[in-house]
Protein backbone atom coordinates (compact mmCIF):
# COMPACT_ATOMS: atom_id res chain seq x y z
CA UNK A 1 0.00 0.00 0.00
CA UNK A 2 2.68 2.97 1.04
CA UNK A 3 4.87 1.89 -2.24
CA UNK A 4 0.98 2.47 -4.09
CA UNK A 5 0.63 5.82 -2.42
CA UNK A 6 4.28 6.70 -3.24
CA UNK A 7 3.78 6.26 -6.86
CA UNK A 8 0.38 7.77 -6.77
CA UNK A 9 1.58 10.94 -5.36
CA UNK A 10 5.03 10.53 -7.94
CA UNK A 11 2.67 10.66 -10.85
CA UNK A 12 0.21 13.11 -9.12
CA UNK A 13 3.22 15.46 -9.02
CA UNK A 14 4.49 14.88 -12.80
CA UNK A 15 0.69 15.48 -13.70
CA UNK A 16 0.40 18.54 -12.02
CA UNK A 17 3.92 19.91 -13.06
CA UNK A 18 3.24 19.07 -16.54
CA UNK A 19 0.11 20.78 -16.65
CA UNK A 20 1.51 24.07 -14.93
CA UNK A 21 4.02 24.46 -17.97
CA UNK A 22 1.60 23.65 -20.68
CA UNK A 23 0.60 27.34 -20.85
CA UNK A 24 3.62 28.73 -22.43
CA UNK A 25 1.62 29.82 -25.43
CA UNK A 26 -0.89 31.99 -23.40
CA UNK A 27 1.97 34.45 -22.09
CA UNK A 28 0.91 37.89 -22.05
CA UNK A 29 4.37 39.70 -22.37
CA UNK A 30 3.35 43.14 -21.12
CA UNK A 31 2.59 41.67 -18.03
CA UNK A 32 5.50 39.59 -17.25
CA UNK A 33 7.69 42.52 -18.48
CA UNK A 34 5.87 44.72 -15.83
CA UNK A 35 6.45 42.35 -13.13
CA UNK A 36 9.93 41.87 -13.69
CA UNK A 37 10.31 45.60 -13.72
CA UNK A 38 8.47 46.05 -10.89
CA UNK A 39 10.12 43.25 -8.64
CA UNK A 40 13.53 44.50 -10.12
CA UNK A 41 12.34 47.88 -8.91
CA UNK A 42 11.28 46.69 -5.39
CA UNK A 43 14.69 44.68 -5.03
CA UNK A 44 16.93 48.11 -5.71
CA UNK A 45 14.92 49.90 -2.62
CA UNK A 46 14.28 46.47 -0.97
CA UNK A 47 10.65 47.54 -0.69
CA UNK A 48 8.71 44.43 0.20
CA UNK A 49 4.82 45.81 -0.42
CA UNK A 50 6.59 46.24 -4.20
CA UNK A 51 7.62 42.31 -4.09
CA UNK A 52 4.27 40.88 -3.11
CA UNK A 53 2.69 43.49 -5.77
CA UNK A 54 5.20 41.41 -8.34
CA UNK A 55 4.21 38.36 -7.00
CA UNK A 56 1.01 38.73 -7.50
CA UNK A 57 1.02 40.03 -11.25
CA UNK A 58 2.89 36.53 -11.61
CA UNK A 59 0.35 34.67 -9.67
CA UNK A 60 -1.97 35.84 -12.62
CA UNK A 61 -0.14 33.85 -14.85
CA UNK A 62 1.31 31.09 -13.00
CA UNK A 63 0.24 27.95 -15.57
CA UNK A 64 3.68 30.00 -17.54
CA UNK A 65 6.80 29.14 -16.97
CA UNK A 66 8.45 32.18 -16.81
CA UNK A 67 5.75 33.54 -14.79
CA UNK A 68 5.48 30.91 -12.38
CA UNK A 69 10.08 31.20 -12.34
CA UNK A 70 9.37 34.78 -11.39
CA UNK A 71 6.95 34.38 -9.00
CA UNK A 72 9.07 31.64 -7.26
CA UNK A 73 12.05 34.19 -7.10
CA UNK A 74 9.65 36.35 -5.57
CA UNK A 75 8.69 34.72 -2.69
CA UNK A 76 12.84 33.52 -2.41
CA UNK A 77 13.72 37.17 -2.05
CA UNK A 78 10.74 37.64 0.04
CA UNK A 79 12.13 34.98 2.36
CA UNK A 80 15.64 36.79 2.29
CA UNK A 81 13.87 40.18 3.28
CA UNK A 82 12.55 38.15 6.32
CA UNK A 83 15.72 38.62 8.13
CA UNK A 84 15.48 41.81 8.35
CA UNK A 85 13.84 42.51 11.72
CA UNK A 86 9.95 43.68 11.82
CA UNK A 87 9.60 41.28 9.07
CA UNK A 88 9.93 37.57 10.48
CA UNK A 89 6.35 36.92 9.81
CA UNK A 90 7.60 36.35 6.22
CA UNK A 91 9.23 33.40 6.49
CA UNK A 92 6.40 31.53 7.94
CA UNK A 93 4.12 32.94 5.17
CA UNK A 94 5.95 32.03 2.00
CA UNK A 95 8.87 29.40 2.83
CA UNK A 96 6.83 26.16 2.07
CA UNK A 97 5.23 27.82 -0.72
CA UNK A 98 8.58 28.70 -2.93
CA UNK A 99 10.06 25.72 -1.60
CA UNK A 100 6.75 23.51 -3.55
CA UNK A 101 7.65 25.84 -6.17
CA UNK A 102 11.33 25.54 -6.78
CA UNK A 103 10.50 21.75 -7.05
CA UNK A 104 8.36 22.01 -9.54
CA UNK A 105 10.56 24.18 -11.80
CA UNK A 106 13.09 22.22 -11.07
CA UNK A 107 11.65 18.82 -12.41
CA UNK A 108 11.42 20.73 -15.45
CA UNK A 109 14.35 20.26 -18.26
CA UNK A 110 14.76 23.84 -19.72
CA UNK A 111 14.69 25.35 -16.15
CA UNK A 112 16.48 22.85 -13.89
CA UNK A 113 19.57 24.58 -13.61
CA UNK A 114 17.55 28.18 -12.00
CA UNK A 115 14.69 25.73 -10.16
CA UNK A 116 18.23 24.17 -8.65
CA UNK A 117 19.33 27.85 -7.79
CA UNK A 118 16.19 28.84 -6.07
CA UNK A 119 15.69 25.81 -4.09
CA UNK A 120 19.34 26.12 -2.86
CA UNK A 121 18.73 29.92 -2.11
CA UNK A 122 15.58 28.79 -0.56
CA UNK A 123 16.96 25.95 1.93
CA UNK A 124 19.64 28.92 2.65
CA UNK A 125 17.28 31.19 3.96
CA UNK A 126 16.02 28.06 6.11
CA UNK A 127 19.44 27.99 7.62
CA UNK A 128 19.80 31.84 8.01
CA UNK A 129 16.49 31.45 10.63
CA UNK A 130 17.23 28.30 11.99
CA UNK A 131 21.07 27.47 12.47
CA UNK A 132 19.88 23.55 13.46
CA UNK A 133 18.52 22.74 10.32
CA UNK A 134 22.10 23.14 8.48
CA UNK A 135 22.85 19.68 9.54
CA UNK A 136 20.43 18.58 7.15
CA UNK A 137 19.92 21.39 4.59
CA UNK A 138 23.57 22.43 4.19
CA UNK A 139 24.50 19.16 1.86
CA UNK A 140 21.16 19.76 -0.17
CA UNK A 141 22.17 23.33 -0.98
CA UNK A 142 25.48 22.32 -1.95
CA UNK A 143 24.19 19.07 -4.38
CA UNK A 144 21.39 21.17 -5.54
CA UNK A 145 24.04 23.93 -6.75
CA UNK A 146 26.52 21.49 -7.85
CA UNK A 147 23.48 19.66 -10.10
CA UNK A 148 22.31 23.99 -11.20
CA UNK A 149 26.07 24.32 -12.46
CA UNK A 150 26.70 20.92 -14.10
CA UNK A 151 23.14 21.94 -16.14
CA UNK A 152 23.75 25.00 -17.44
CA UNK A 153 28.00 25.94 -16.68
CA UNK A 154 26.98 29.39 -17.83
CA UNK A 155 24.53 29.87 -15.22
CA UNK A 156 26.07 32.41 -13.30
CA UNK A 157 23.55 32.54 -10.33
CA UNK A 158 24.39 29.10 -8.59
CA UNK A 159 27.58 31.00 -7.80
CA UNK A 160 25.92 33.63 -5.94
CA UNK A 161 24.08 31.21 -3.83
CA UNK A 162 27.10 29.75 -3.03
CA UNK A 163 29.44 32.44 -2.60
CA UNK A 164 26.31 33.80 0.25
CA UNK A 165 26.77 30.17 2.22
CA UNK A 166 30.45 30.61 2.29
CA UNK A 167 30.13 34.15 3.29
CA UNK A 168 28.31 33.39 6.23
CA UNK A 169 29.13 30.03 7.15
CA UNK A 170 31.54 30.41 10.25
CA UNK A 171 35.02 29.60 9.20
CA UNK A 172 35.01 25.82 11.09
CA UNK A 173 31.77 24.83 9.52
CA UNK A 174 33.59 25.56 5.87
CA UNK A 175 32.56 28.59 5.81
CA UNK A 176 35.45 31.15 3.92
CA UNK A 177 35.71 34.83 3.06
CA UNK A 178 38.22 33.85 0.17
CA UNK A 179 36.44 31.29 -1.33
CA UNK A 180 33.30 33.41 -0.97
CA UNK A 181 35.21 36.34 -2.94
CA UNK A 182 36.04 33.56 -6.28
CA UNK A 183 32.53 32.58 -6.11
CA UNK A 184 31.04 35.96 -6.50
CA UNK A 185 33.60 36.75 -8.89
CA UNK A 186 32.80 33.82 -11.15
CA UNK A 187 29.47 35.01 -10.93
CA UNK A 188 30.77 38.50 -12.80
CA UNK A 189 32.70 36.62 -14.94
CA UNK A 190 29.87 34.79 -16.30
CA UNK A 191 27.60 37.91 -16.01
CA UNK A 192 30.24 39.94 -18.20
CA UNK A 193 30.07 37.31 -20.80
CA UNK A 194 26.69 37.47 -21.55
CA UNK A 195 24.95 39.38 -24.61
CA UNK A 196 21.65 40.18 -25.96
CA UNK A 197 20.14 38.84 -22.73
CA UNK A 198 16.38 38.55 -23.04
CA UNK A 199 14.41 40.72 -20.91
CA UNK A 200 11.75 38.02 -19.92
CA UNK A 201 14.46 35.15 -18.78
CA UNK A 202 16.14 34.97 -15.47
CA UNK A 203 18.89 37.53 -15.74
CA UNK A 204 18.74 38.30 -12.26
CA UNK A 205 21.71 38.97 -9.89
CA UNK A 206 24.91 40.96 -11.12
CA UNK A 207 24.55 43.77 -8.86
CA UNK A 208 24.16 41.63 -5.98
CA UNK A 209 27.05 39.64 -6.74
CA UNK A 210 29.36 43.43 -7.29
CA UNK A 211 27.75 44.16 -3.85
CA UNK A 212 28.76 40.48 -1.32
CA UNK A 213 32.34 40.63 -3.57
CA UNK A 214 32.52 44.30 -1.92
CA UNK A 215 31.48 42.67 1.34
CA UNK A 216 34.19 39.89 1.15
CA UNK A 217 37.09 41.93 0.17
CA UNK A 218 35.97 44.12 2.99
CA UNK A 219 36.75 41.27 5.53
CA UNK A 220 39.67 40.04 3.68
CA UNK A 221 40.80 44.09 4.46
CA UNK A 222 41.10 44.54 0.69
CA UNK A 223 39.54 47.58 0.84
CA UNK A 224 40.43 49.10 -2.14
CA UNK A 225 38.95 46.56 -4.02
CA UNK A 226 35.58 46.23 -2.08
CA UNK A 227 35.47 50.24 -2.69
CA UNK A 228 35.97 49.05 -6.59
CA UNK A 229 32.89 46.54 -6.61
CA UNK A 230 30.88 49.38 -4.59
CA UNK A 231 31.71 51.86 -7.24
CA UNK A 232 30.82 49.49 -9.78
CA UNK A 233 27.45 48.44 -8.28
CA UNK A 234 26.40 52.32 -8.49
CA UNK A 235 27.71 52.83 -11.80
CA UNK A 236 25.17 49.61 -13.43
CA UNK A 237 22.19 50.89 -11.46
CA UNK A 238 22.63 54.18 -9.57
CA UNK A 239 19.78 53.67 -6.99
CA UNK A 240 20.96 50.47 -5.76
CA UNK A 241 19.83 51.25 -2.07
CA UNK A 242 22.05 48.41 -0.35
CA UNK A 243 25.13 49.72 -1.88
CA UNK A 244 23.96 53.54 -1.88
CA UNK A 245 22.53 54.03 1.20
CA UNK A 246 24.93 51.16 3.61
CA UNK A 247 27.55 49.67 2.34
CA UNK A 248 30.14 52.04 0.31
CA UNK A 249 28.73 54.86 3.36
CA UNK A 250 30.14 52.41 5.89
CA UNK A 251 33.14 51.64 4.23
CA UNK A 252 33.92 54.88 3.65
CA UNK A 253 33.23 56.15 7.02
CA UNK A 254 35.69 52.93 8.40
CA UNK A 255 38.31 53.93 5.64
CA UNK A 256 38.05 58.09 6.92
CA UNK A 257 38.83 56.57 10.40
CA UNK A 258 41.79 55.05 10.05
Amino acid sequence: MKTSTTKLTLFTFILSSAFLFAGQSRLNQDDLLEGIRLAEKALKAYDKDLLVQAKEIFAKEESNTMAFYYQTYCEYKLLEMSLRPGNEDLFDKYYEDAVAHAEQIAAVKEYESEGKTLLAGIYMMKIATNSMSAVTLSPKVHSLLDDAQKSDPGNPRPYIIRGTMKYQTPGIFGGSYEDAAKNFSKAIQLFEKQENVDPLKPHWGYIESLAWLGRSQEKLENYDAAKFAYEKALKVEPNYGWVKYSLLPQLMKKLNDK
